[in-house]
Formats: C-alpha cells, structure tokens, sequence
C-alpha cells in the first residue's frame, strides 16, 4: 500500500486513476484548488495550487509517488508547462524525492502546434528533474475522438465535411490510467514504450462507426479544414502502430456508452441572450447580441434560419460554420463573421475537445419574433424541407 497524490484528479483520466488506485487498496490524495463533491468515495482532496504553486510543497509531503494527470489546453505553458515545473520543485523542497510519472501524448516531440509543445516541455522538465520518474506517451482518448467527430455535425447533418487523410489511434483511458497505476507499483521506468489504441482507423472509418452505432443514415463530404485542429493529424506522427497494446475498440467503446451506459455525456453549450433593442433600419428592427459558448467539441443549435443578417465576433477558442452552399470554415478567436438574411446554417461547433470556444453574435430580425427558426432537413441532402 502506497500513499499517491494524483493531479488532475477530476478530470477523465484522473479519476480512472484515482478509481484504479483505490480498487488497489492505496491511500490516494487528489490536488485540487477547491473541494469535490463528486470526489470517489476513499480519496481524499489536498489543497494546491499548480498555477500559483501555492500549497504544493505541504501537498506532496510524505508521497511515495505523484501521478501528475492535470493538463489545461487554453492555458497550456500556465499549467502544463508553469505548474510541472512548481511540481517539481516542490517536490524537491519537501525533501523526500517520489517517483514522478508523467502522461503525455504520442508524437509531442514532433508537433507544432502549441499545447503539444507545451506537453513536450513539460516531459523535459520531468526528465531533468533529478527525481526518480516515469514519462508514458498514448494516442488519443476514444472521449477525445468522440468530440472530434462530433464537432463535424455527426450528430446532425445528413451529409457531414470530413477532413481527408485524418487518421487516428483511439485508445481507452481505463488501460491508459491501469497503466500508470501499474507504474506507480512498479518503480521508475524513464521514457517508457508508446501506448497505442488496438486500431489505427481513418476519419470516415471512425464516423462510419459512430453513424452505424446510432442508427443514422449520413453520407460524407470531403472538405478541406487547413487551418482546423484536424491538420495536425493529417500527418502520422501522432500514431504509434508498432504499440499498439491497447484493448478497447472505436466500436467497444462506442457499445459501451451508447448501448450499455445510455448514452454518452453530452458536451455542454450555453447562449445566454445579452442584449436586445429595437432599432430602425428603414422599419423598426430587433437586434439580438447573443453570447455563445461551446464547451470542448460542443456544438450549437441544430439547422436553423435567422430571419436577418448576422454579424459575429470569435471572443475566445475556434467555432466551425457551415452554411447552406458553402464549404464549412474554421473562425479563430479574434475574427468576424457575417450571415446574410435567410441563410440556412447547418452547423456551428467547437472543434477541439480540449478548450471552449466564445464568439458574440449580433442577429437583426422582426420585433417581437424568433431570432432563431430551427429547421428539418430533407432525407438525404443538407437542404431544408
């Protein structure tokens, strides 16, 4: 029996390690700035601080190891980078030096885009720590994935834009998190071996499943996403085919959410209505500003009409639009975006399933109507009956 301390011991991964660790009769802490109430029963909270460092060196104190799961993707060289290195740190000013075990993803050392890179600092910095350590890289989680295909309007649309030469390694993060517990039993191993999922599967070949699993019928586009999260996997730097050790498949883990567990739970959207007034625009006109924000891989409402033009701001994150008889397009935080009257939006989504995303937008309609007219789709197509 071991005392560990986990990070990131609310999020998916974590608590797959905290319920692991605990199924192995070992004392486990989990570092939290705020109490949990949905903590597993067993585990206890310890106050800390990852971004301020504040609490850190009492929180690992008398630890045998530290599982350090905490990742934050909006605010990657703050927590990943900043709070590994106050980690560390700590540890070494408590004086008892545990073993360290790091996760991290698959083909960080060969990525451009920012919070890979900040993934990959953070290895360095658990590599040169002087403490005993642990690093394991796997492919993308199956939730992660989920997000993904959901972002594209796999939920929604009849015929879905998919990226083309997309392809991913989907692994389940139970194997994943019974792997690092397996670590934290067995000693320092450095840079361990890559953990792979059990398939390496195109995008299609991933929504095929998902459309097979829900029973939907949806044909598939191919559409260019350069500027898109997806581009970074475009690439197969992010596979590791030679490890593939994981067990669950893309359609297991589908079967077990959609089929044994009900569903899977749903990312959380929220547009709150700030402002409305009338104004004239040759005849009195309502002008709506709406505030959205998509949670991780999130999408909006279903297709819809507004019944006036559109005019829209990304505050935060990065929304994909697809409209009626346009190619979809990825909006980044600081861009603006315009719909002209009575077009029909087919999709608005966060595409990354690790950050939100916020965009305002300003709709001009009748007084006294909905600024939002849902539609139905005709079978087959991704025009309105």
């Amino acid at each position: 029996m071991a005392k560990i301390l986990v990070t990131g011991g609310s999020g998916g991964l974590g608590r797959a390690v905290v319920s692991e660790l605990l199924a192995r009769h070992h004392i486990v802490q989990v570092l939290s700035r705020q109490s949990h109430s949905d903590l597993l029963p067993g585990a206890e909270v310890v106050s800390g601080d990852l971004t301020s460092g504040s609490g850190l060196r009492e929180a690992v104190a008398d630890m045998d190891t530290v599982i350090h799961c905490a990742s934050a993707p909006p605010t990657a060289q703050i927590t990943d980078v900043g709070g590994t290195r106050l980690l560390v740190q700590a540890l070494h000013e408590a004086g008892n030096a545990p073993h360290l075990i790091y996760v991290s993803i698959v083909g960080v050392d060969r990525a451009t885009a920012g919070y890979y890179r900040a993934k990959y600092e953070a290895e360095t910095i658990v590599a040169q720590s002087r403490l005993p350590w642990s690093v394991l890289r796997a492919t993308q989680f199956h939730s992660f994935v989920l997000r993904l295909i959901q972002s594209l309007g796999a939920d929604m649309l009849n015929v879905i834009s998919v990226p083309p030469h997309v392809r991913l390694q989907p692994i389940d993060s139970i194997e994943v998190a019974e792997r690092l517990v397996a670590l934290a039993e067995e000693g320092p191993a450095g840079r361990l071996q890559d953990m792979g999922g059990p398939q390496v599967l195109t995008l299609e070949e991933i929504l095929q499943v998902y459309l097979r699993r829900l029973g939907r019928d949806a044909a598939q586009q191919t559409v260019e996403l350069p500027r898109s999260l997806f581009a970074a996997f475009s690439s197969d730097s992010h596979l590791s085919p030679d490890s593939a050790v994981g067990k669950r498949t893309w359609d297991e883990f589908l079967r077990h959410w959609y089929g044994e567990r009900n569903g899977y739970p749903p990312a959380k959207a929220a547009a709150p209505l700030l402002l409305e007034q009338l104004v004239r625009v040759h005849q009195p006109a309502q002008v709506s500003v709406q505030a959205v924000t998509l949670g991780p891989g999130s999408q909006g409402g279903p297709p819809h009409f507004h019944p006036g033009p559109v005019f829209g701001y990304v505050v935060e994150g990065e929304v994909l639009f697809q409209m009626h008889g346009h190619a979809p397009r990825i909006y980044k935080q600081g861009e603006v975006f315009y719909e002209p009257h009575d077009c029909l939006h087919l999709l608005a989504t966060n595409p990354h399933p690790g950050q939100r995303a916020v965009f305002v937008a300003v709709i001009i309609g009748e007084p006294g109507q909905p600024v939002v007219i849902p539609v139905q789709l005709r079978p087959g197509t991704n025009d309105a009956r």
